[in-house]
């Protein structure tokens, strides 16, 4: 009885022996499970991929074709004075398996990204002087890794400026200026206070008659004045003109071509696109009787110029107007004829080697007819008849040579002739100097 309670005494022992034994060495098997880099976590996601319980191979492989994925459909850009740089994606090396250890070892899930520099040195390259000798080339790959650990489905975008170490101000400079004479007896005070130092974001729209009140009054030369400068200086920075007017006639204070007409009351816009990567701020200031227009801001690698193309001038027509008050052989000049003029605007880059010509608009300013009185065609003399359509209420035009020989040969008789009244009451036109 004895040797049997001994017995099973022994194999308790044992059997708690084995337990401990077995417990301990699954425990060691459980921790290297976990541990070892076999098996991640749960709820382990890498980059916007669930790695949850995958092998380090299996995490490893599902890492590299997300990567090498983005890295196919995915660009790297850098806007540098209005110009957008396309980034070698290989600029960016991900290190997929010290990222899926790093995963294993610890609760750290970031994308492990190295940049090569070679690649920034080279982006460098392209910046001027001023730019390059402060923009901040350990901010930018910082937040180039940062950007590209996250594997987000937009491209990575990056303003050159925004890496500028310091004031940046002191980068500013124009980029596009118009110099437009005031006319006398004009103020541009009160315009010059409204559109000073507005500023045009990138992206963003300049409107001219949203700094306006409709309700208000405004000297319109002024305004006119103002937009044309404003108008010019666009084009010549290499803005996009979105809306622009011309009045009827050209203004003598304009430049062909670089004119525009605003009218708030009759919702007559001029409106500028900024395309460019950085803000521009309006500088308007009035110096020895002209106003000067800027767009100040950071500079660009762009040289625009404006060429005028097939300027032509065009002659006038001339009207005939029939009146029984007009003496047989003379006629009176009732207005003279104004030539008017077409023309077509370019702008060039001339940093591209190419030279492309880009149309902005063709002005059109048209004609001021040359309106004439004659007698009515039945007392007309035979020269008169033979020039024009018969009729005591009809209008004929010429072309501007033929009006013009016709007024040399007969001369203009309404500085000549008077309109009197006889003694009949009838109306008669009689020389100068005498009386009925």
């Amino acid at each position: 009885m004895k040797q049997s309670l001994n017995l099973k005494l022994l194999f308790l022992v044992v059997a708690v022996g084995m337990s401990m034994f077995l417990f301990t060495i699954g425990s060691s098997a459980a921790i290297q499970y976990v541990t070892t880099g076999k098996h991640l976590p749960e709820n382990t996601v890498i980059a916007s991929v669930n790695v949850s319980e995958k092998s380090k191979e299996e995490a490893v492989q599902l890492l590299s074709e997300k990567v090498q994925n983005w890295k196919e459909n995915h660009s790297i850009v850098v806007k540098l004075d209005g110009k957008e740089l396309t980034v070698d994606p290989d600029m960016i090396q991900f290190d997929v398996a010290s990222t899926v250890e790093q995963a294993m070892d610890t609760t750290i899930r970031d994308l492990q990204v190295t940049v090569n520099e070679s690649y920034v040195t080279d982006l460098k390259s392209y910046m001027n002087d001023s730019l390059a000798s402060v923009f901040s080339q350990e901010q930018f790959i910082e937040t180039v890794k940062r950007d590209a650990a996250q594997l987000v489905d937009s491209p990575l975008e990056y303003v050159a400026y925004d890496f500028v170490e310091g004031n940046t101000a002191s980068l500013y400079e124009s980029i596009g200026s118009q110099t437009v004479a005031v006319p006398q007896e004009t103020s541009m005070d009160r315009a010059v206070k409204l559109f000073d130092e507005e500023e045009l974001e990138d992206g963003a729209v300049f409107s001219f008659n949203r700094l306006l009140n409709i309700d208000g009054v405004y000297d319109e030369v002024s305004l006119d004045v103002l937009a044309s400068a404003i108008y010019g200086a666009s084009v010549k920075a290499g803005m996009i003109i979105q809306e622009r007017h011309i009045s009827h006639r050209l203004p003598e204070y304009a430049e062909i071509g670089m004119e525009a007409n605003v009218d708030v009351n009759q919702g007559q816009d001029l409106k500028v696109y900024n395309p460019f990567s950085g803000d521009y701020q309006l500088s308007v200031s009035v110096e020895g009787g002209n106003v000067d227009v800027q767009w100040i801001g950071y500079p660009t690698t762009s040289d625009f110029h404006v060429q005028l193309l097939d300027r032509e001038k065009i002659s006038p027509k001339t009207i005939i107007q029939y009146s029984s008050l007009v003496n047989r052989g003379t006629y009176n000049l009732l207005r003279e004829g104004e030539n008017g003029e077409v023309v077509s605007v370019y702008r060039i880059d001339r940093s591209l080697s190419d030279g492309v010509e880009e149309f902005i608009s063709e002005d059109y300013y048209p004609p001021v007819a040359r309106v004439e009185e004659h007698p009515p065609a039945s007392e007309a003399s035979p020269t008169e008849n033979s020039g024009s359509n018969n009729g005591d209420s009809s209008s004929n035009s010429k072309d501007g040579k033929n009006s013009a020989e016709e007024g040399d040969e007969e001369g203009n008789s309404s500085d000549s002739k008077s309109l009197q009244k006889n003694e009949d009451g009838i109306w008669e036109v009689v020389p100068d100097g005498e009386s009925k």
